[in-house]
Formats: C-alpha cells, structure tokens, sequence
C-alpha cells in the first residue's frame, strides 16, 4: 500500500476488525508498507492530517494506492482512490484532543465565547488570557476552527480555536473578570535538565514526554502537544510536536521501556 500525498502531515493508518490498536502507524513507520493481513473480515484504512495540521486548517492533495495479492484474489491489480482535498478530523477530548486548553495570545483583549461554532452566534461569556477550559471537541468551519468548551464559571460555548493551546493542568474555578494588560511573552529559554525517575506510571507518559521535550529544545511545556502512549510491541512511544519561531513545527517521539521507564527523546 502507498500513499502519494502533497502534504508532509498526511498520514494512513490501517484497523484491524475489532482492535483498539493500528495494526499500521503511518506517523510512525512511513507512508508506504507491505502487510500481511493477521486474518479475515473488514479492515479500516484511514486517511489523516496530524492535529499541527488540523490546528492551521490544512488540506492535503493524495492518491491512496492498494494493492491486494493471495489465494483469494484473482489477479494482483491497484485499486487507486481518487485525488481530493483531506478535511481535518474533528479533534474531542475522547479522541486524542487534550482535556483541557489555556487561553493564549489575547494581548489585552477578552475571547468571545458563543452559543454555536460561528462568529454569527451569540456571545455568552467573555473568557481572559491564562483561563484554563475544559475541552469538549473541535470542528472546522470554512477556514476557522471552533472549539467548544467549559469556562471557569460552568458556561459552556464556542471560542476560536487558535486562541487556545494544550494545558497539563485543572481548570481554574474563578470566573472571568474584566480584561487586564499582559505583559508581553519573553522568548523560549534553556530548561535545566533534571535526570528521570527510573519508571513512570503508563497515564503520566504523554505528561513526562513533555517534560523531557521541554529540556531537551527550551520550550515550555505549554507549547508542547503531546499525543496517547502507542504500544509498539517492545516498548511505548508517545509522539509530540511544538510550533517554532518560522512557522514549521517541530515533531518528536518519546520511547519508555515496558515497565514506563525512561529511554530517550529525539
């Protein structure tokens, strides 16, 4: 199988019926590969844009070439899918989106929250730079992604997604107030590395992936996006990537052991 795609953030993965693992990682092992299907019934391949991607409302130009051969087949021949624009997935918290965002990048004005996923809905609330929401799941609509979430005081609505950024912490509990000037974000600086623990419980991975990502390039952890441990047989990696200063991202992997211990990031 061989995907042909214009956009470096394209990806395939292919489900084996019934399992809650890839039996291919595109993101992983390249967009090409030849499997040896483990059994018989309906197999999912699915088509993707990384959420970098998704967050810029990206499309991708590709031809998804299969080709079938065994006892069961008459002939070897391609089955090649037409070409045509990728839309990004719609990103919830259940579905690899993190559970909650931080509002960033407002200056000193206030984000309009909404009653629907349009600038043409209702406001109902006003949330500030620094709030932290909970994450209910995010859709495009045209060029602009809309998320819906939960403010600090229990509203729940629709903001523009590209105010918002991953948080590792709990939602605040003190409702919006009337905006205030903030000062501007100094530049990325070195962290100092502190030596890892010798294990990690298999749910705190993603958050020490960052941690580890953000010693190693100088990025806080808040501008780092890191996705749901993969179980590759002989080890965990959890993938991760942050936007840097000229507008390309930059992606990385986390590998443990299978007790969760520590083993490299790069």
């Amino acid at each position: 199988m061989q995907l042909d795609t214009d956009n470096p953030s394209n990806y395939f993965n292919i489900n084996a019926p019934g399992a809650s693992e890839s039996v291919f990682n595109g993101s992983i092992s390249g967009n090409s590969t030849n499997l040896t299907i483990p059994s018989s019934g309906n197999y999912i391949i699915s088509v993707y844009l990384m959420r970098n991607a998704a967050r810029r409302g990206e499309s991708a130009d590709f031809d998804l070439t299969l080709y079938v051969d065994g006892t069961a087949a008459q002939a070897p021949r391609p089955t090649t899918l037409p070409s045509g624009p990728v839309a990004p997935r719609p990103v919830a918290s259940m579905d690899g989106g993190p559970d909650f965002w931080q509002v960033q990048g407002l200056g000193s004005d206030t984000l309009n929250v909404r009653s629907g996923p349009s600038t043409g809905n209702s406001v109902i609330a006003t949330v500030r730079n620094g709030d932290t929401l909970r994450n209910f799941g995010c859709t495009m609509n045209g060029s602009t992604r809309w998320c819906q979430v939960q403010t600090p005081n229990g509203q729940q609505g629709w903001v523009a997604g590209r105010y918002l950024h991953e948080s590792f912490g709990q939602p605040s509990t003190l409702p919006s107030v009337n905006p205030r000037p903030v000062p501007s974000q100094p530049r990325p600086v070195a962290v100092p590395y502190t030596p890892p623990p010798a294990a990690v419980s298999i749910d705190q991975l993603p958050r020490f992936c960052a941690g580890e990502a953000s010693a190693k390039f100088g990025v806080r952890p808040t501008e780092i996006t890191v996705n749901p441990v993969l179980d590759v047989g002989a080890n965990f990696i959890t993938q991760g990537y942050f936007d840097k200063d000229d507008g390309s991202s930059q992606f990385f992997n986390c590998y443990f052991g299978k007790d969760g211990s520590f083993q490299s990031v790069n």
